[in-house]
């Protein structure tokens, strides 16, 4: 057992592709679960690279509906594994994020559009198109 740890932390400090943790989720200060910078975050850092899946609008329905990005298509729908589904929405976002293929399939990639304080909870915005379908107005967070 030892030994798989030290391993571990190895790996931890050698290996580029393992993510050091930069996010909490935790109450949100504007609905339900948040996003929170464990630590500074700088301007362009990527904060976290979500593997994702590409689905269609079909296979998408009930609450998970709110969870899911656009993908390739119109039609199509990416479920990001990760913290990346839980970012709130904000008008005025400190967090953005693109799609990325990788040899493993969609990855969606997180990075800051500002400095980010330690503790500060993190958004994206949702978009216009995602809330003229839902009856509700888009939060002014």
């Amino acid at each position: 057992m030892a030994g798989g740890v030290g391993i571990g932390i190895l790996l931890a400090q050698k290996a580029p592709w393992i993510q050091h943790k930069i996010v909490v989720i935790k109450p949100s200060t504007v609905s339900g679960r948040g996003a929170f910078a464990l630590k500074k975050i700088r301007d362009g850092d990527i904060i976290e690279r979500c593997p994702a899946l590409e689905v269609t609008d079909k296979d998408i329905g009930g609450e998970l509906l709110n969870y899911v990005f656009y993908g390739s298509t119109e039609q199509d729908r990416l479920v990001a594994m990760g913290n990346g589904m839980l970012f709130n929405h904000s008008s005025t976002p400190n967090v953005a994020y693109y799609r990325e293929n990788t040899t493993l399939g969609s990855e969606l990639i997180l990075y800051a559009l500002r400095d980010i304080r330690k503790g500060e909870e993190l958004f994206y915005s949702y978009g216009d198109e995602w809330w003229s379908t839902r009856q509700q107005n888009p939060p002014t967070a």
